[in-house]
């Protein structure tokens, strides 16, 4: 007999003050649903015909416009429609980068610590996860070190047409998770001339971007890999979506990337076999941008995000002994506590949990303890 698979999502207990992970609070997804329900409306009296029918692969092009408004508004800084492809999220894209582009054994070099949940996307795609060692300034420490090593070993596969970089280098450059940190713009020129060494695509998992807590956002990696350089090759893509400036529901994202990387997604079978991915939500999203809900909502999240880290971290340095060290973004949804020897974060979970109704995510999640995470013999 036949047994069939319910797949559940485990949410926080109402009565559970929970700091684990990042998405808009209760008010503001409440405000989103109705600025949602708005959108629709609107987008049905201009686009009723076309926005339940199959997309263009690469996107609707009023989105695309709209978007690419929307980001050069919010980055104080021009960003092309034409280098906008629309995905169904932020993991969406990074699942399509990761099976369109790469193989399975194919190197992926991912900064210690990073972001858990996505290791279970490259080890379904049978990546080797690569742990590359961190210093206070975050990547690239050991980056040159760590790829020089790895790419000495014999080539696994040629490079082709479909497949040209010989692996990835996946970064949360821009108020990381879990750390909240930032690179530098010399980082930023670092990273990018190794990858250009060793034939690699950056991937930056660009959904914290506009969360910034100063006057201005801050310059973005992407913006470096810059055309006019002579040793140019398209090694950077950036990864975006809603979930953290709307809503994480609608499950809608976009990829800013070179034509030369778009071309290889907007080909694939994938893509061609059903048109634009999520393309009704993006028609009503584009609707939402028109009418100002994506820039005021993104504000507004700004401004409490920014008021709710100063809470959290007042009350660390206020209560927490001496010795614990607590780290200061400047933007994002994380702080990163680093505990002293002979204090270990489980134990402190759960008498949070049982005590006082408070739950965090333990710091472990986010270490990769081998050099070599995942290895497809």
């Amino acid at each position: 007999m036949a047994q069939s698979i319910v797949p559940t999502l485990v949410l926080p207990s109402p009565d559970v003050v929970s700091l684990k992970g990042g998405f808009p609070y209760a008010e503001m997804a409440k405000k989103a649903a109705q600025l949602f329900c708005n959108a629709t409306s609107h987008c049905a009296t201009r686009q009723l015909q076309t926005m339940t029918q199959y997309g263009p692969e690469n996107g609707d092009e009023y989105f695309r416009k709209m978007l690419a408004d929307f980001l050069s508004r919010q980055y104080q800084a021009y960003v092309l429609a034409d280098e906008l492809y629309v995905t169904a999220g932020a993991t969406h894209g990074i699942s399509l980068i990761s099976s369109l582009l790469f193989e399975a054994r194919d190197n992926v070099y991912v900064e210690d610590p990073s972001y858990f949940r996505v290791f279970k996307v490259f080890e379904g795609y049978g990546l080797n996860i690569i742990s590359v060692p961190t210093d206070p300034e975050g990547i690239p420490s050991a980056l040159e070190e760590t790829v020089t090593s790895h790419n000495a070993k014999p080539a696994t596969r040629p490079l082709t047409e479909t497949k040209p970089y010989k692996g990835m280098i996946y970064l949360v450059p821009t108020f990381h998770n879990p750390t909240g940190k930032c690179l530098s713009l010399d980082r930023y020129k670092e990273v990018i001339a190794i990858a250009r060494r060793h034939n690699l695509l950056i991937v930056c998992d660009d959904v914290y971007n506009l969360l910034y807590f100063t006057d201005k956002p801050p310059t973005r990696l992407y913006s470096y890999d810059t055309k006019s350089d002579p040793d140019y090759a398209a090694n950077v893509v950036s990864n975006g979506t809603f979930s953290k400036i709307f809503s994480p529901g609608i499950r809608l994202g976009w990829i800013e990337a070179p034509y030369k990387v778009l071309k290889l997604i907007a080909e694939s079978g994938l893509a061609v076999s059903g048109g634009c991915f999520n393309h009704t939500v993006s028609c009503i999203m584009a609707s939402a941008i028109s009418l100002g809900y994506v820039d005021s909502s993104t504000e507004e999240y700004r401004a409490a995000l920014k008021s709710h880290c100063k809470a959290v971290t007042d009350v660390f340095r206020r209560e927490l002994p001496k010795e614990v060290q607590v780290s200061q973004p400047m933007g994002g949804c994380y702080v990163w506590v680093s505990l002293p020897d002979g204090m270990e974060a489980q134990r402190i979970l759960d008498e949070c949990s049982k005590e006082y109704k408070i739950s965090f995510q333990v710091g472990n999640k986010y270490v990769l303890c081998d050099d070599v995470f995942n290895t497809v013999m």
